[in-house]
């Protein structure tokens, strides 16, 4: 794929200074720090003047002002995490301050633009995102040319006897004489697996979230892949620890093909002779869905993370009145308490105004839902997609089923996001599951059970 400098072009603001005419002693310097991606002002952002170590934060309205600024030229700076999360170092603008009577605009260019500067002319498409970085050599730290970035993933639709089948999409693109590349036409709304390699170089291949923002950054270290060279290795250590900052014992940490480690009682770990380049860890927990993490691994140096694991919600029990209600609770109750599986009933699931928004907050579940068709899809734990079995009330059902449910139909939901924790009576005889599976209990069917 050809395209510019994608990196240096993304990384610079859009300003307008304010210029007015000349006029001494200190003025108000205002201004406005706005987000043209997603179409609204930047609330607390972090503003400076270059020099001056006063910082002011935006208000709602992504304004901001200095009281009393010298006039001459000046370098307005914002900060925010929304930045960060799109790659962009800061947002600046050098403006000359004379009379206070103009206003300092900073803003991050329009999804439109990144596109024309990243793809090229030509229609800017409305599903699509763009996934852009830079390659270096691990030992080096210099940009790698021509380096091969490749990107995957896969989707559900129907076909024209409404069979649900997979379809897996691939991109390829080059990185250029500054190490930078940019891949276009992503799917925005599902999770991506990127990898970059050049020669024997090569990094881990690694899980991206949904683009959300359509726009996302990802950075590569490439190291050669030799097991037998250890000046070519490297270690990473770090912690686990849960929500509230507490350390997670004897979670199991994966890294590439290597041998698996388990955390210790205070939740550290050290993962040896691990090829340079960037690299991707899998922390299993019982209980806690899957958690990805990445790290930069350098010849002959450690690099230490810290990782949060989040576990799966864990429900009061579904209480009910009647003899057969009580044995469907209890069974329910039992295989929450497996911490296999993602659970919610009735109380929970009445506070959502749909119910497929109940299985959008369920973690490892891909949902599409365009017009009135709704696809599903987990990890086949083989870097494919696969389509979850769904049972209603006891019975099979589509995807398209779930659409049809209220929330205040529903009793209970359960979700097993791996095929390996499916309930064994939900499984026929005979038969190894291949993927995960939804199960719903509407209050009719459960009054009926």
């Amino acid at each position: 794929m050809k395209h510019r400098d994608i990196v240096c072009a993304l990384l610079v603001g859009i300003a307008f200074p304010a210029v007015d005419a000349a006029q001494s002693g200190v003025v108000p310097v205002r201004g406005v720090v706005f987000d043209s991606i997603r179409g609204q002002p930047v609330r607390n952002a972090f503003v400076t003047i270059a020099g001056r170590p006063q910082t002011i934060v935006t208000d709602a309205r992504g304004r901001f002002q200095f009281d009393s600024v010298e006039p001459g030229v000046h370098q307005v700076m914002a900060q925010h995490p929304i930045l960060d999360s799109i790659g962009f170092s800061g947002l600046s603008a050098n403006t000359t301050v004379t009379d206070g009577g103009g206003e300092v605009r900073l803003a991050i260019p329009s999804f439109a633009t990144l596109w024309h500067v990243a793809c090229g002319p030509g229609r800017v498409p409305k599903d699509s995102g763009i996934v852009y970085g830079t390659i270096r050599d691990a030992s080096t730290g210099k940009p790698v040319v021509d380096a091969l970035v490749e990107l995957t993933w896969s989707d559900l639709v129907l076909d024209r006897r409404r069979h649900v089948m997979q379809r897996r999409w691939h991109i390829e693109t080059r990185s250029n004489a500054q190490g930078g590349y940019a891949a276009c036409g992503v799917a925005s709304d599902l999770g991506l697996q990127v990898h970059a390699l050049a020669g024997a170089q090569t990094s881990s291949t690694l899980d991206l979230p949904p683009l959300g923002t359509r726009l996302q950054r990802r950075d590569f270290l490439i190291g050669a892949s030799d097991a037998r060279d250890s000046t070519r290795w490297g270690a990473i250590t770090g912690l686990v620890t849960d929500p509230s900052g507490g350390p997670v014992p004897d979670a199991r940490i994966i890294v590439d093909s290597l041998p698996e480690v388990r955390t210790a009682g205070d939740g550290s770990f050290s993962v040896r002779s691990v090829p340079a380049g960037t690299r991707q860890l899998q922390i299993l927990r019982v209980g806690a869905p899957p958690t990805y993490a990445t790290a930069d691994v350098f010849p002959e140096k450690s690099t230490t993370i810290a990782v949060e694991v989040r576990a799966i919600p864990r429900l009061e029990t579904v209480r009910t009145e009647a003899a057969r209600n009580r044995i469907f609770a209890a069974e329910f109750e039992s295989r929450r308490r497996s911490g296999f599986g993602y659970s919610r009933d009735s109380s929970e699931i009445s506070q959502y105004n749909q119910f497929v928004n109940v299985l959008r907050d369920v973690p490892g579940l891909s949902i599409q839902h365009r017009s009135s068709t709704l696809t599903i899809s987990v990890a086949d734990g083989s870097g494919g997609q696969c389509a979850p079995r769904v049972l209603i009330d006891g019975a099979e059902g589509g995807f398209n089923h779930l659409l049809d449910l209220m929330p205040k139909e529903v009793a209970g939901v359960e979700v097993y996001v791996r095929a390996a924790h499916i309930p064994p009576r939900f499984v026929p005889t005979g038969i190894q599951a291949q993927c995960g599976m939804i199960l719903v209990w509407t209050k009719y069917g459960m009054k009926n059970r």
